[in-house]
């Protein structure tokens, strides 16, 4: 029997605690994530069962060991008669790319055998596996007799080995307790060999440093990070830090580097860096400016930004609404309704792109979980990415998320529609099981609002109108795919069934209020919204305007300074020099020009604004810009979308839906014909629709 002594830790409890006990538990006592306990759950399955013992699972009691008495003192022998290995494979290759990575010079082979009490045939068979791994990371390994092993390639390559390392086989769990215990000032606890030897890539210490300086600029980030960025970014530092202070220097494009300099990430990573240099009195190169801006473009975000108006990529809006129109189309469900999943998608579609674009990897830990339990939307997912990303080759990780945001809009549908489903409950009488599983699923199941008891004599003579699902104890006369066959206490399995076909009875029966429930304030407040839109979209309809310039010989700040006066003769704006300022600094941050209609999108939500505006100019001579996905096209037209900063939220979803006509394929011709009364009448009928659905679509 060849086990870690993790696996030896876990076995140990297990035969201990003869009546069971929880996964939680198991990893509160080892120290370790439940992940990790369910990982070695798996292995030890396997093991058992070559002792006839079976590792049994039970919701309320947790896990234990079924079989044989003796069998298990057989394995408790084992477990104290025989050496445990030291190491598992997986665990022996982790230590060899931890020395490989770490060393400046060529280890010998006997000595790496030595340190890991395995064979030089083992520790050979080792690297040979780790080759393909290896070369992911544009690394090379060097393999001489008489002159040992070690790796070759540049400092970017190995730094992104060794987060890679970490952060795919340290848990968050781990890193976050070595954190949270600094905060608390707790001693840090036990963590395995294995574990200790990754850590070691970088020091303890620095580590929480770091940790300490990124919380004193949290309030400076342009957006909150998710906990995994969070710890990533430090980890990024850590090991810059370490390298820096062996020596060791990297390199950064720099035209890159210039292209960067106008971004609010890197003006965090200016600060970040500054208080790095303070901190560790070392002088921290420029280059590293730029990959840690790198890090924060590229970061997963907590959240989807709250503004809805100020999305920047019109195109990634597009690509967005395709995404979700094909899943859509292959689940037969409505999701472009839902204003969380759009705003969701876009917020984490973005950064994945740039983290794509510059083979900058994440780690999804929930992948396997994901890829198991939801295997069916996963593949719908991959396949909507594979169609609407066709220049991308998106990982399994970022997929993974994506399904993440589609299964949780399907999960706020179920519970925005109260389901009322009407099922039969058949057993031989009618009677007696019946009962008992017409209890069992009311519990098991709320959107079955009403169950019917019924003899099996009786499944035919009931009209069809009155169900929706048959669940019977026992063999029907009908098509056995017309009811759900079931046990009288519901098993496990019963409930997956009776849950898949719920699903595929499609659209939802909504349950509508009563009249008499609904307060007056209810009222009151759903006119008042309905009015809000509506004032909106008249105010945006009777300010817009279309206008030529003369822009021969103007540069785009003399011509948004020439739109700007007007707007503050018209007293639409306070502060003409303000607004300019924030619409240059806009387009700095990122293209605005959209290719297919030429023209470049100019929006601002500021102080400076005093009402929302819609504008649209015509410009003699087209100009260069840069278009929303980063290269650069030429533009005639300049639309102008202004809003004040205390606008409502009704308000911001009426300029962001504009915003969001700009990719419809109606407007071309629409923009093409540059008739000012034209383009008005299609800016009025889109926001009268839209306007209407938002009425029609509210239940009171």
């Amino acid at each position: 029997m060849n086990i870690t002594s993790r696996q030896r830790m876990i076995l140990t409890i297990l035969l201990a605690e003869a009546h069971g006990i929880t996964v939680n538990e198991i990893a509160e006592r080892i120290e370790v994530s439940t992940r990790t306990i369910h990982r070695e759950l798996n292995d030890l399955e396997d093991l058992l069962a070559t002792h006839q013992l079976q590792l049994v699972k039970k919701a309320g009691i947790g896990i234990f060991i079924e079989g044989d008495a003796q069998q298990k003192e057989v394995v408790r022998l084992l477990l104290y008669s025989q050496r445990v290995a030291e190491y598992s494979a997986k665990e022996r290759k982790l230590l060899i790319l931890c020395q490989l990575l770490e060393s400046k010079e060529p280890i010998k082979l006997v000595a790496m055998a030595n340190d890991l009490k395995a064979t030089i045939s083992t520790v050979s068979n080792d690297l040979d596996e780790l080759e393909a791994w290896i070369r992911t990371y544009d690394l090379t390994l060097i393999r001489k007799r008489g002159y040992g092993v070690e790796l070759y390639g540049t400092e970017n390559a190995i730094r992104k080995a060794m987060s890679t390392l970490i952060s795919d086989n340290l848990d968050e769990f781990e890193l976050l307790g070595i954190l949270r215990d600094n905060i608390y000032e707790k001693p840090s606890k036990h963590i395995s060999t294995v574990s200790e030897r990754l850590l070691g890539l970088i020091e303890k210490e620095k580590l929480i440093i770091i940790e300490n300086s990124l919380r004193d600029l949290k309030n400076d980030l342009p957006y909150p990070l998710a906990d995994s960025s969070f710890i990533g970014l430090a980890i990024h530092l850590a090991l810059a830090i370490e390298r820096i202070e062996k020596g060791e220097k990297i390199s950064f494009d720099e035209a890159y580097l210039r292209e960067l300099e106008h971004t609010p990430e890197f003006q965090i990573a200016e600060k970040i860096v500054q208080t790095l240099r303070n901190r560790f009195q070392l002088d921290i190169p420029a280059a590293e400016i730029g990959y840690i801006t790198m890090h924060l473009r590229g970061a997963k975000l907590r959240s989807a930004h709250d503004d809805d108006f100020e999305f920047k990529n019109m195109e990634l809006a597009l690509q967005v609404n395709k995404l979700i129109s094909f899943c859509e189309d292959k689940l037969d469900v409505v999701l472009n309704e839902d204003p969380t999943l759009i705003q969701g998608l876009l917020a984490h579609i973005e950064p994945a792109i740039f983290r794509i674009q510059k083979n900058m990897k994440i780690r999804n830990p929930l992948l396997d979980e994901i890829k198991s339990r939801y295997n069916h939307l996963f593949q719908i997912v991959k396949s909507a990415v594979e169609a609407v990303f066709t220049e991308l080759s998106v990982p399994d990780e970022e997929i993974g998320y994506l399904v993440m945001h589609i299964g949780a809009s399907l999960e706020r549908r179920r519970s925005d529609c109260i389901q009322q489903y009407h099922a039969l409950v058949v057993c031989a009488s009618g009677i007696g099981s019946s009962k008992i599983l017409a209890s069992r699923i009311k519990k098991e199941f709320p959107a079955i609002g009403s169950t019917k008891n019924i003899s099996m004599f009786d499944v035919e003579k009931t009209p069809k109108s009155e169900y929706d699902i048959i669940i019977s104890t026992v063999h029907l006369s009908i098509p056995s795919q017309e009811y759900i066959l079931v046990s009288p206490l519901l098993t496990r399995d019963d409930v997956k069934h009776i849950t898949l076909y719920l699903e595929s009875l499609g659209e939802c029966k909504q349950h509508i209020k009563s009249v008499s429930s609904v307060q007056d304030d209810d009222y009151l407040g759903t006119l008042k919204m309905y009015q809000s839109y509506i004032n909106h979209s008249i105010e945006i309809i009777e300010s817009f305007a279309c206008h030529s310039i003369n822009n021969h010989n103007m540069s785009i700040e003399n011509i948004l300074g020439l739109i700007c006066e007007e707007f503050e003769k018209n007293h639409m704006i306070s502060n003409k020099q303000e607004l300019i300022k924030k619409l240059l600094d806009r387009e700095k941050l990122g293209g605005l020009g959209i290719s297919n209609i030429q023209l470049a999108l100019f929006h601002s939500r500021s102080k400076d604004v005093l009402k929302p505006a819609l504008l649209l100019y015509f410009l003699e001579k087209p100009i260069i810009i840069k278009s929303m996905d980063n290269k650069f096209t030429n533009v005639d037209k300049l639309l102008v979308l202004l809003a004040p900063a205390a606008i409502s939220r009704e308000g911001l979803e009426i300029l962001s839906e504009i915003s969001s006509l700009l990719v419809e394929e109606e407007i071309i011709q629409v923009l093409a014909a540059k008739e000012a009364e034209g383009i008005r009448s299609f800016f009025l009928k889109k926001l009268y629709a839209y306007v209407v659905k938002k009425v029609k679509g509210r239940d009171l």
